[in-house]
């Protein structure tokens, strides 16, 4: 990961922040592992010194449960990092989401959710405007639609469930996740 490279790009106004960046331990050996921390640090240096949001990845290797991903990033945010972002689809359980809240990162959530109710409790846990929505598109296609191809108008289907399971009108979650977008990256519209 070269900073330099991406110094012009991220003085462009319509760059709104850093990522996907963090730390992904699905397939990956401890030389991987050193060199994805390495490259981290430095996208939160970029973020810091541009005072952009960081949309972080994060994935466990669910082989190998001695390492936690979510647990590393939080680590080497609390070392490093000046601003604050979203968890790009986030997977992790409520003690995870206890910490990134507690440290003032949003959480996002995919279509995944429309078809496990493994992320219930932690949905259920996350203040409103904590909360943000996404497709991951192609991929994680919500039902109704599972087995098309994903897209991005589909997301209506993650505010849909993540209503019913706080007992909120999609209205008042949809309101809520628009303002959270504006706050996290600073749109103004």
């Amino acid at each position: 990961f070269n900073k330099e490279s991406y110094r012009e790009l991220l003085k462009d106004e319509k760059v709104l922040g850093i990522g996907e960046c963090g730390l992904d331990y699905y397939r990956c050996d401890p030389e991987s592992v050193a060199k994805q921390k390495e490259a981290f640090i430095a996208q939160i240096e970029l973020a810091n010194e541009f005072n952009k949001p960081i949309m972080l990845h994060i994935r466990n290797n669910p082989k190998d449960k001695s390492k936690n991903a979510y647990f590393d990033v939080l680590d080497l945010l609390k070392k490093f990092a000046k601003v604050k972002g979203d968890v790009h689809f986030f997977a992790g359980g409520l003690e995870e989401a206890k910490a990134f809240l507690d440290f003032g990162f949003t959480l996002s959530f995919t279509g995944v959710i429309t078809f496990t109710d493994d992320y219930d409790e932690v949905k259920r846990n996350t203040p409103l405007d904590m909360i943000m929505t996404e497709t991951d598109s192609p991929y994680l296609t919500p039902v109704p639609y599972r087995g098309k191809r994903n897209e991005p108008s589909y997301v209506k289907e993650v505010v849909k469930k993540i209503a019913l399971i706080k007992n909120l009108s999609e209205e008042e979650v949809a309101k809520a996740i628009l303002n959270n977008a504006k706050r996290v990256f600073g749109l103004h519209f």
